[in-house]
């Protein structure tokens, strides 16, 4: 059953082979740190969490929980700087089922749903972006960005990612993370989660959904035995690589077949072919 990775309410990419060398910068500098952690978390990105673990608490300063304002979580969501350092909030376009950016809010800084999160900030927004191309049938195009009200402080539980500013390659190693349920139909996770998977060439997404998956808008990710995804609740979250020191949000998350199904990997919307998009949003 196909499966938008979302709690209530799916996806983009491209590339084959070596990573692109073309570098586009189009955030602030100093993103993608987690200062909670020793090596910045260096040691995690090769690391194989089979069907996840929970995360470090608060090691993930740049996801935020995106809900309703009434407080109930819908999906993942990640902050980014601009080029002039402000902040901006990144989730999935299917995640949003009201064009009024003032019926949402987000919690940042947080890693338990229901305990103590004692330096959370709480986002409210002026203004939001849904990408034009966006299909709620076809799910290309699968982002959108919220402009904040107020700007959060930067601290060791309030960061920014970084852009993707080159294309992945087959095989680059990947965290995704998130609240989503456990599996399929289940419970929301209590606690952030977090799970190491490989981002798959296109040829292998495309062989795997050769009528769904369009490469000029779409990634996926995962492992083929299976066991490892993002599930519901986790959509519009971070899919993160680990460049150059630095944390970046390379995928969002959109839709898949069931969760952590053999042969079905997770697919994602892939940040780098909506640069120009998130440029123009952003910048």
């Amino acid at each position: 059953m196909l499966r938008a990775v979302f709690f209530i309410g799916i996806t983009l990419s491209t590339c084959l082979g070596a990573p692109d060398k073309r570098a586009v910068k189009i955030d602030a500098g100093g993103c993608g740190l987690r200062p909670l952690l020793s090596d910045n978390g260096a040691s995690e990105i090769n690391g194989r969490i089979v069907g996840g673990t929970e995360a470090v608490p608060f090691s993930w300063p740049s996801i935020c929980s995106f809900m309703t304002n009434t407080g109930y979580h819908i999906c993942g969501s990640t902050l980014v700087k601009n080029k002039a350092g402000v902040y901006y909030l990144v989730t999935a376009a299917h995640c949003i089922s009201q064009r009024r950016p003032r019926n949402y809010m987000a919690r940042c800084g947080m890693h338990s749903m229901s305990g103590s999160n004692p330096n959370s900030v709480l986002l409210t927004f002026s203004a939001m972006s849904v990408h034009g191309g966006y299909s709620d049938v076809t799910f290309e195009n699968d982002i959108a960005i919220f402009t904040l009200t107020t700007q959060p402080p930067t601290n060791d539980y309030v960061q920014p990612a970084c852009i993707a500013s080159k294309a992945y390659f087959g095989g680059e190693p990947a965290i995704v993370a998130g609240w989503g349920t456990l599996s399929y139909g289940g419970e929301m996770a209590s606690k952030l989660k977090q799970v190491n998977k490989p981002i798959k060439p296109d040829s292998t997404c495309s062989s795997r959904y050769p009528l769904e998956f369009d490469a000029t808008s779409m990634m996926c990710a995962g492992e083929p035995e299976g066991g490892v995804d993002a599930c519901q609740g986790d959509s519009g979250g971070p899919l993160y690589t680990y460049r150059n020191g630095e944390w970046t949000l390379t995928g969002v998350v959109s839709w898949g077949y069931g969760c952590a199904a053999p042969r079905n990997p997770g697919v994602y919307a892939d940040v780098h072919n909506l640069l120009s998009w998130i440029d123009n949003v952003i910048n």
